[in-house]
Parts: structure tokens; C-alpha cells; sequence
């Protein structure tokens, strides 16, 4: 009698071939490169070849105090672009080192914007204070917008003099925004006199401690379009 063996055979699971990924390397253990090489390497893509127009493009998105603080050294051609184009500088954004706190940490990056644009800037938007706004009437006479932000403050204004001296060299000056600061009439009337193109005057974050006289007052009226004055602080005794 022939015995049936009780071996049993099973059947063996074929199973298809992975595929590879389509980029993807093979390693020596056998295991799959999940991060395949890109397209394009980094280390060779020649940044300074850029046109001109992609590299104005691609500044402009960057926020100019960090093109100050270095962003424009990363190579020939965009230092050339950052430092030697005026036209570049021609409206001057400095509102986010607003809080750089003091003068001695923001106001140098301001003097570098106001020095490169050559004399062609034609709005600032940042901190002021009094020795930098008389700076910025001499170097830029083209100023159509100012508009002070953050920390920035005229409560030093030496005198009526010093203001008028100021106004006479913004004779462009169309707008005029004022943050925080402490207004007299010393202050705005020489805007009234020297500034014929001035059509917005902004005070009303800005505060005085007596009234205006009548007479000021009806010629900001008359001749101002747009016109908030400051607001009148009570003294606590």
C-alpha cells in the first residue's frame, strides 16, 4: 500500500515588482531615495545674472530695512542695484524699524536711504525726530508724502525759525502726516506760508495744550483740503 505523504505544498505568492519613483535613486542597501535630486541645483544657479527688471522685482518685495541691513550685499549686481540706483529710493519705507526704540539704532538706516536716493525721493514713511526732519528737507527737495510713524517725535522743535527754515525747502510737500508728537502753532504755521501744495495735514494722533488761534486755525481751513488737527490735552493739577 502506497502511503500518502502528509507534506503539504503551498503555493508560492508572486508578487509584482515595485516600481520605482520616477526621479528616484536606487541606494546601495537596496532602500528607495525618497528626496530625489530637483530639477536645478541651487549651488550653480548664477543669482547676479538675473536681468535687471527681475532683480528691481524681486528688491522690491524685500522690505528696505533689511535691504539696509544687508539683503542688498548678496552679490555684485544686486549691491549695485540697492546702492547705486537713486531711483530705487525714490519712496523710502522705513515703518517696520519703528521699533528699533532709540534714534542711535534706526536713524542711521534712514540718513543711508535718504543718501542713496540722491536727492530724488519723493516720500518718506518712518520715524522722525527734529535734527533728522531738517536733514531730509535739505537732502531730498523733491518730498511730495511724509508720513512720521512709531516712536518718532517733534516735542523738541527748537522755534518758529527753525520750522520755517524746514518749511522753505519742502515746497513740493503735498502730504503731511504727524505721529504723537506735542503741535503749537510754531509748528504748523510756517506750513501754511512756505508749503502751497500741501493738500493733507494729518495731527489727530498728536496733541497741544492750548487752542489755536482763530486766525491759524481759518487759514489751515481755507487752505488745507484734507485737515485733522491735534487734540486738546488736559493738564492734571
Amino acid at each position: 500500500m502506497v502511503k500518502k505523504s502528509r507534506r503539504t505544498f503551498r503555493t508560492r505568492e508572486i508578487h509584482p515588482p515595485r516600481r520605482q519613483p520616477s526621479g528616484g535613486r536606487q541606494l546601495e542597501s537596496g532602500c528607495q531615495d525618497v528626496h530625489p535630486d530637483p530639477p536645478w541645483s541651487a549651488d550653480k544657479r548664477n543669482w547676479a545674472a538675473l536681468p535687471r527688471d527681475v532683480l528691481w522685482v524681486i528688491l522690491s518685495l524685500v522690505p528696505q530695512a533689511d535691504i539696509l541691513r544687508g539683503a542688498g550685499l548678496v552679490c555684485v549686481s544686486w549691491r549695485r542695484l540697492a546702492h547705486d540706483e537713486p531711483l530705487f529710493w525714490r519712496h523710502i519705507d522705513l515703518a517696520v524699524a519703528a521699533d528699533e526704540g532709540s534714534p542711535a539704532r534706526w536713524m542711521p538706516m534712514a540718513v543711508a536711504a535718504v543718501r542713496r536716493s540722491a536727492g530724488r525721493c519723493e516720500s518718506f514713511r518712518g520715524c522722525v525726530i527734529d535734527n533728522f526732519l531738517l536733514f531730509l528737507a535739505q537732502r531730498a527737495p523733491l518730498l511730495r508724502r511724509l508720513h512720521m510713524t512709531g516712536r518718532g517725535r517733534l516735542d523738541n522743535t527748537p522755534n518758529e525759525k527753525f520750522m520755517t527754515m524746514m518749511a522753505r525747502k519742502l515746497h513740493h510737500l503735498e502730504e503731511l502726516v504727524l505721529a504723537e508728537s506735542l503741535i503749537n502753532e510754531a509748528l504748523l504755521a510756517p506750513l501754511v506760508d512756505h508749503c502751497p501744495r500741501l493738500q493733507l495735514l494729518d495731527a489727530g494722533s498728536c496733541y497741544t495744550y492750548r487752542p489755536f488761534d482763530s486766525t491759524l486755525r481759518a487759514r489751515l481751513e481755507g487752505r488745507i483740503k484734507d485737515l485733522r488737527l491735534p487734540y486738546l490735552a488736559v493738564l492734571c493739577r
